[in-house]
């Protein structure tokens, strides 16, 4: 890998995608990549991590890595700082926007999920029921057990908030088919992901506000430690780091990434079995 002749000398924030790029084919940070990580931070490009997860599944690679790295999580809609839980940025749903959307989950029968901006001690989300005869939203909900704040009419609480990750669980058919449903309703007034965890047998729909996603989230932190976006890098592997590939300074693709996002990347490295973040900090950031 060489610098690209447009990039700048330095960079001050290193943002990347945790599963997929940060993480190796089997969730594990690789020890040279938490070395080349922890060497950036100390060299005075801050890390940052981006994931589609939520801030109690996130948290755990912050601490592990060892260093002052922010979390984008929930799909880009929240922002933590993992050592105190603070809350640095958040996409929230208004009122009235909520209202809506939660109109087409009425009207479609779809059960609900909206995740929750609290502690790691405390709960992660809020559902109406602790079980709802719909077998892969139940799945979701054993697997998470004991994480789930269970209000029936938490829907009509307007101090239940604040909402900002709303999600749907189906087959995958169904969720398209609801996606089309929240988008005709909302337009472009949310952003959503149809995706698939490896870790439930359900299809999600996510409903987030549209300036959910992971390059706005880290627009606002550069914006709060004074970075221009020439000076940020970012990693990713998959469509949904294709807004931060594009706008950041230099955009980084894994090479196992598909063709559609090394079309969108400044530079391609290593795959993240072949500890892809760490050869781009040694042969390239810090060359």
């Amino acid at each position: 890998m060489t610098r690209p002749s447009n990039s700048p000398n330095r960079f001050r924030i290193l943002a990347m995608d945790v599963d997929g790029t940060l993480l190796d084919s089997q969730g594990t940070l690789r020890p040279r990549t938490a070395e080349a990580v922890a060497l950036a931070a100390r060299a005075g490009i801050r890390p940052v991590l981006c994931t589609g997860r939520r801030y109690r599944r996130a948290r755990p690679i912050a601490l592990q890595l060892g260093v002052d790295a922010p979390i984008v999580c929930n799909s880009g809609a929240l922002v933590k700082d993992p050592a105190t839980h603070a809350t640095l940025w958040r996409a929230d749903l208004d009122a009235e926007l909520l209202a809506e959307a939660l109109a087409v989950f009425r009207e479609r029968d779809e059960p609900l999920i909206s995740f929750t901006d609290r502690r790691p001690d405390d709960y992660d989300f809020i559902v109406a029921h602790e079980a709802t005869g719909r077998p892969l939203f139940d799945d979701y909900l054993a697997q998470n057990q004991g994480l789930g704040e269970v209000r029936p009419d938490w829907a009509e609480d307007s101090g239940s908030g604040p909402h900002f990750h709303l999600c749907a669980i189906g087959t995958r058919p169904n969720m398209l088919d609801f996606e089309v449903a929240v988008v005709a309703r909302l337009g472009l007034r949310v952003r959503t992901f149809v995706q698939k965890s490896p870790r439930y047998v359900g299809t999600m729909c996510e409903v987030l506000h549209r300036d959910a996603s992971k390059w706005s989230a880290i627009l606002h932190l550069a914006a709060l430690w004074g970075v221009d976006p020439a000076e940020i890098c970012a990693v990713g592997d998959d469509m949904n780091d294709v807004p931060m590939l594009t706008g950041a300074g230099l955009g980084v693709a894994m090479g196992h990434a598909p063709p559609a996002v090394l079309a969108a990347a400044d530079l391609v490295t290593y795959d993240h079995d072949a500890d892809g973040v760490a050869r781009l900090v040694e042969d390239v950031l810090l060359a």
